[in-house]
């Protein structure tokens, strides 16, 4: 029996585990190459999603905006969103005055201030105190005052509070002349256009 040329197996066995070290070399390359590209693919299929929802959710805003566009430009135009109107504030006061043939008033307007938090529900709503005064004939003077304002004003105001005062403690005289005095609190509502809090 003769023994196998072993210089010779040596050399090919050796290129045979060479080739044995670099496929596996390969396999592994090639596992981790693969696993990158389904991270990679994962991702953008995350990303793309994300672009989808923020597709439809700009949609979204959109039919809202284009839905409300003229409620908010009607909100515009009554002084609501943006700056105070106090000149319009002051008008409306005199002129419903006047229309309720009144004998005139004096008003303060206090510096604008946040309202009360769940009266403005998250929105930037500020508020304006005005105090007006005036002289009236009878009691019914003061909801004619009123009913006048609501008529005349293109704002959002609200009647906080009222009350009636007597001027003298004389007896009334039977003449045309004003003996009670009515202090009301009215507030003017307005919020900022652009969102923001309004200074």
């Amino acid at each position: 029996m003769t023994l196998p040329p072993f210089a010779s197996l040596k050399t090919a066995t050796l290129l045979l585990l060479a080739a044995m070290l670099l496929s596996a070399a390969g396999i592994f390359w090639s596992h981790t190459q693969r696993t990158e590209a389904q991270a990679d693919v994962q991702q953008q299929r995350a990303a793309l999603n994300a672009a989808h929802a923020r597709q439809q959710q700009g949609q979204t805003e959109a039919r809202l905006i284009a839905q409300h566009l003229d409620a908010y430009h009607a909100l515009i135009a009554r002084g609501f969103v943006g700056e105070e109107n106090r000149l319009a504030w002051i008008e409306s006061v005199q002129l419903a005055n006047q229309d309720a043939h009144l004998y005139g008033l004096t008003y303060t307007l206090s510096p604008r201030t946040a309202a009360p938090a769940p009266l403005a529900g998250g929105l930037p709503l500020k508020q304006t105190r005005m105090v007006v005064k005036m002289p009236v004939l009878v009691e019914t003077d003061l909801p004619r005052f009123l009913d006048a304002l609501r008529a005349r004003t293109s704002g959002i105001v609200r009647v906080d509070r009222c009350r009636l005062v007597h001027l003298t403690d004389a007896p009334p005289q039977p003449v045309n002349r004003p003996e009670l005095g009515a202090e009301c609190e009215l507030l003017w509502f307005t919020v900022a256009a652009d969102g923001k809090e309004a200074k």
